[in-house]
């Protein structure tokens, strides 16, 4: 499965840039959910259709800890 085979949810490069710049600037675990939950993409389709942003969000902390 690549960015094509990811269904309706991405429908243009312009939504798909947008999606890729969210995830990318996302601070934590909690953001990155809430931006597939907006785009109706599940948690295994965003593995297996991105996983070059998938292990970039393996490393963010779970939710937002406030900074020491």
């Amino acid at each position: 499965m690549d960015e094509q085979d990811c269904g309706d949810f991405l429908v243009s490069s312009r939504e798909l840039a947008s999606f890729e710049a969210a995830i990318k600037t996302a601070r934590n675990k909690a953001e990155v959910g809430r931006v597939l939950q907006a785009h109706d993409l599940a948690d295994d389709d965003f593995t297996r259709g991105f996983p070059y942003l998938a292990k970039a969000v393996r490393d963010l902390p779970d939710n937002d800890a406030p900074e020491a």
